[in-house]
């Protein structure tokens, strides 16, 4: 187990926009990972901090602890809608501040799920993460290696193995792309025929219901059972939790084995994203990047508009001029 310092110490572009961070105060629900608590440490130095668990499967305890140690309590969603503004996930804090009557959620959000739902809402000042340039650098070609260190821990030899990607948006090329890398046949299947089209051209074959040994679910819905094959393992990478359905045969810890209308299928994680269930997320550099640009975005929550913008691109070239002279 690698110790928190690691994870710390490399979360440079967090450490030096955190100091210009000018809220009251912020709460923070995401999955409560190594990073995402390196973040809330370095944002306590200079506001008022109050930490939120996603869900318990994406919750790395070790990273609890640690917040713990340096006088950072975690507490429940509802405790933490008197925050100022949010920097929220999936929407899942706005939706219990909807809920309590907060006059004006003040949000940065980082997902497309979470996106969708506030631009439902009356009462809300939120910027959107998740269409952005760097974000897309975060989902296309980092989310997937959180996938990889997930199957690793299988101990099965992946090399060789018909993968079933369904769902090619920005997460499923990154995991078709990390898949075909180490040796697997890859198949797509997309309800959207553009993306079909677009994974054709990619070098990929389409199957709907063809046979695969593993499936791997990157999906904004949903993730449906009629399109797991026999015997097949089943990854979930999506926004929504893959629902276990049938009887259950065995359990294996991480993994369960399911037979519904006669069809055993291996459930890792019950469903959760194995990406955060099981593997440490995406690698410390590129949630460095996206950490950073939802710091800068909340100041921006001060100013007078109402309903849901994108990142404003002024943050996006501020911090692709940071990386661009980091790297050169």
């Amino acid at each position: 187990m690698l110790s928190m310092e690691w994870f710390y110490e490399r979360m440079k572009l967090v450490k030096k926009f955190a100091r210009e961070l000018d809220v009251d105060s912020v709460a923070v629900c995401a999955p409560l990972e190594f990073k995402t608590a390196c973040m809330i440490y370095e944002l306590s130095k200079y506001t008022e901090v109050f930490a939120v668990k996603l869900d318990e499967f994406s919750t790395k305890e070790e990273a609890v602890k640690w917040l713990e140690e340096r006088g950072v309590k975690v507490m429940r969603k509802r405790d933490a809608v008197k925050a100022d503004c949010f920097l929220d996930c999936s929407a899942l804090l706005s939706r219990v501040a909807e809920r309590s009557g907060k006059d004006l959620i003040k949000v940065v959000e980082l997902t497309k799920t979470g996106e969708e739902y506030l631009k439902r809402m009356s009462r809300v000042r939120a910027i959107s993460i998740d269409s952005s340039r760097l974000k897309e650098i975060e989902s296309t070609y980092a989310t997937a290696f959180g996938l990889l260190e997930a199957l690793l821990k299988l101990n099965i030899y992946l090399t060789g193995k018909k993968v079933k990607i369904v769902g090619f948006g920005k997460v499923g090329q990154g995991c078709a792309e990390m898949m075909r890398r180490i040796g697997c046949e890859i198949f797509v299947w997309d309800r959207d025929e553009e993306k079909r089209v677009k994974a054709i051209f990619s070098g990929y074959k389409i199957s709907e219901h063809g046979n695969a040994d593993l499936v791997i679910f990157c999906t904004d819905s949903k993730p449906s059972l009629e399109l797991v094959p026999e015997n097949a393992i089943v990854a979930n990478m999506g926004a929504e939790m893959f629902e276990a359905s049938g009887e259950l045969l065995k359990d294996y810890g991480l993994v369960k084995c399911y037979k519904k209308n006669g069809k055993k299928y291996y459930l890792l994680a019950d469903g959760y994203a194995v990406n955060l269930a099981i593997g440490s997320g995406s690698p410390i550099e590129a949630m460095d990047i996206t950490f950073s640009a939802a710091i800068l975005a909340l100041n921006k929550l001060r100013e007078e508009f109402y309903g849901v913008i994108p990142l404003p691109r002024e943050i996006e070239e501020r911090l692709l001029r940071e990386l661009s002279s980091e790297i050169l």
